[in-house]
């Protein structure tokens, strides 16, 4: 039987830890709070790539019937034995139909009618020798033309708990295609830009205020769809908030351009292919600021978790890990769906509410699409 002392030291340790548990309990609450407000920029099409369709099988010749050969070949005998003899040789026959043209000139007419001829030739080589280079950039510069639109969602959610939250119209919404033709200009490609924040349309996603567009693609290619969003206030931590995002879609087979980078302030660029992908798959690339790796940046992985399914601890809502020195990560995506991968990193501080400067939270995020092996409805 424990002595009075003992009893009191026995009930200090269990209040003691009774105290931990509580304080770990309510640590865990907040780190599951924080986690369940972590907020994403959505950015994907209506399907993560656009095929070309399948071609169409030709239609088999019907089988020449042998009777009607042997029906066709007398008929062929009599119509070659009306006709007259015809010389083999095209000169002689240009010579039979104009015999006035190839009688020799009197009193030496035919030096100066050859030495025409012969000027009429040059200049006329001398324009088709011209013509042919430009002939020829217009053929190359002719492009397949398709016919083929998708819907791009914008909105602000926490992938997570799928749920939806306002967001602003962003102040850049733009689309680059890329192609095997795209010129390269002092070791940059040139892609083609099209500005698409005109098209934007507000809508309602997950029961909030979300932004839609609809893009006609007329032609093959990689296209990257790029925004900026406007700087947002968090109250909740009494910081800005700013996303940098893109995403990347394969139109009619194209895949040139996936590991350019399109000028971001921040940025994070593939190094493995971002689409074709099938779940586990492996996700790798570098976060960029200002155009330079950025080492030791905090990057997260997260799916959005359209099944709504519980995990253990909070931990277990989405991947997390830094850049090495080079500012490159790696992932294994473990389930299919739509996952947004997450830098973060503090920016230049802006006047706050109460016109006090206050921190900025930087981020830059790239969505991409994993498919299952069972190749289920894609949805977002």
């Amino acid at each position: 039987m424990p002595s009075a002392h003992q009893a009191c030291h026995l009930g200090f340790i269990e209040h003691k830890n009774a105290a931990v548990a509580a304080l770990w309990a309510f640590l865990s609450c907040l780190i599951f709070a924080a986690s369940a407000q972590a907020q994403v920029t959505l950015l994907v099409p209506s399907q993560p790539s656009v095929e070309a369709p399948a071609p169409r099988p030709k239609a088999e010749a019907p089988a020449k019937r042998e009777d009607k050969k042997d029906e066709k070949r007398p008929q062929e005998a009599k119509v070659a034995a009306a006709k007259p003899d015809q010389p083999a040789d095209p000169a002689a026959k240009q010579l039979d139909q104009n015999p006035a043209e190839n009688k020799p000139a009197a009193n030496g007419d035919t030096a100066p009618a050859d030495a025409q001829a012969k000027a009429e030739q040059t200049q006329s080589t001398a324009q088709s020798a011209a013509q042919s280079p430009a002939q020829a950039a217009a053929q190359a510069a002719t492009e397949p033309q398709i016919d083929e639109e998708l819907d791009v969602l914008i909105t602000m959610m926490r992938p997570f708990q799928y749920e939806g939250l306002v967001m602003d119209m962003p102040q850049m919404f733009a689309v680059l295609r890329y192609d095997n033709a795209t010129p390269v200009k002092d070791g940059v490609a040139q892609p083609e830009r099209r500005d698409l924040l005109g098209d934007l349309e507000e809508i309602r996603y997950l029961n909030q205020k979300a932004w839609g567009a609809n893009v006609a693609l007329t032609k093959p290619g990689l296209y990257q769809f790029i925004i900026e969003g406007r700087p947002w206030w968090d109250a909740a931590h009494g910081r800005y908030l700013q996303h940098y995002v893109k995403t990347t879609l394969p139109v009619y087979g194209v895949e040139r351009g996936w590991s350019l980078p399109v000028g971001q302030r921040f940025e994070i660029v593939p190094l493995s292919r971002p689409f074709g992908l099938t779940a586990p798959a492996m996700f790798s690339g570098t976060v960029l600021m200002d155009g330079k790796p950025l080492a030791a940046a905090s990057v997260r992985m997260a799916r959005i978790n359209t099944e709504k399914r519980t995990v253990p601890t909070s931990w277990h809502e989405d991947i997390a890990a830094r850049t090495n020195g080079k500012g490159e990560f790696s992932f294994v995506l473990n389930q299919p769906g739509w996952w947004c991968c997450m830098a973060s990193i503090p920016g230049d501080p802006l006047k706050g509410p109460d016109g006090q400067p206050k921190p900025l939270q930087m981020g830059a995020l790239f969505w991409l699409y994993v498919d299952s092996l069972s190749s289920e409805t894609r949805k977002r």
